[in-house]
């Protein structure tokens, strides 16, 4: 798997809900519409098909419990004890343990699946959450055929529906290659800067202060803030080679050299480049990396600009040329290195 799936909360009605359905599948052959409401169940949530797997596991083993003869009644069979369709969650029928009843469960996780994978879309909605740990960046691959390159300590919620493509990016950065669907544009959710675009290649970054910079790399995208476009604003519309900087109540185009959209992609090469940039900028991406967060020692240190090319697997090199190329002391303070003015 190329990104983490993060465990959704439990409620007590997606338990109850799980509980419904592995009684229901014991009772009998779904119908159609049944079929189709288990699909948009599980499809509804990325922690139901946990959850229906886990209760079918439990009905399945409790099933083979022994009871005691006197217990259970004269003549009584496990099956006369079964919950009926909607009943509580009582007691295993014992029919779940069978190999016909867990091949029904598992046809079901099988037509989710295939749902998640139609690039089409199929009306169910598509949730799940991806997230990359400090130091690895990963692929993720979307149910439309687009794909997602996560840099490190990112975070990205897919919200797909038969009429919409849409992701969040909930921290950290992504290089999105879009598949073509004109009835479905792709949507980049970002704070309060939505990023559309058809078909294309576009990076997105999630900055420190609510700041969003969006770079084009192929085709056209759109971006605009979301309070403005359900009123219809004309969003700006950026090219190859241009870049949007969405700041609280602004947004700047500005374009950019090829060599620093290079810059911007060196991860992917495990580099990190500067040219010019705040010291601000550059930990938010050393940090990314760095097992040990790197702390600004005082907010004026912030403005200082830095370059340079470094491995990310080397901070300790990073620092190191702060303390000798820039003057600065880094001194360990509890858990985070903490950089501050070196004395004259």
């Amino acid at each position: 798997m190329s990104g983490r799936v993060m465990n959704f909360e439990r409620t007590p009605q997606a338990e109850a809900q799980a509980r419904h359905w592995v009684v229901r599948i014991d009772a009998g052959p779904l119908d159609a519409e049944e079929r189709r409401a288990l699909q948009q169940w599980l499809a509804a949530d990325a922690s139901h098909p946990r959850l229906l797997d886990e209760h079918a596991l439990l009905w399945a083993t409790a099933s083979r419990a022994p009871f005691a003869a006197a217990a259970e009644g004269e003549g009584a069979s496990p099956r006369q004890h079964a919950p009926r369709r909607g009943g509580a969650w009582l007691r295993p029928a014992g029919a779940l343990a069978s190999l016909g009843m867990m091949m029904m469960m598992a046809l079901a996780l099988l037509l989710w699946r295939d749902d998640l994978a139609s690039p089409a879309g199929t009306g169910l909605n598509v949730a799940s959450v991806h997230s990359t740990p400090i130091g690895t960046p990963a692929p993720v691959a979307l149910p439309d055929g687009s794909r997602t390159e996560l840099n490190a300590a990112s975070t990205l919620r897919v919200a797909y529906s038969a009429a919409q493509r849409r992701v969040v990016l909930e921290r950290g950065e992504g290089l999105f290659e879009v598949a073509k669907d004109r009835a479905r544009p792709f949507e980049v959710l970002v704070g309060d800067t939505l990023v559309r675009a058809v078909g294309t290649r576009f990076l997105v970054q999630r900055r420190a202060g609510g700041r969003v910079e969006v770079t084009v790399y192929e085709g056209v995208v759109e971006v605009f803030k979301t309070a403005a476009a359900p009123a219809g604003a004309r969003p700006i519309r950026l090219g190859v080679g241009q870049v949007a900087v969405s700041a609280p109540g602004q947004m700047l185009v500005a374009l950019s050299q090829p060599q620093a959209m290079g810059r911007k992609l060196a991860w992917q090469h495990g580099r990190i480049e500067f040219d010019r940039s705040s010291l601000a900028d550059a930990l938010e991406e050393v940090n990314r990396y760095s097992a040990v967060p790197i702390r600004l020692g005082s907010a004026e240190l912030g403005a200082m600009q830095v370059s340079g090319s470094f491995s990310t697997q080397e901070t300790a090199v990073f620092l190191r040329s702060l303390e000798q190329g820039f003057g600065l002391r880094v001194q360990r303070s509890g858990e985070a290195w903490v950089l501050s003015q070196a004395p004259l």
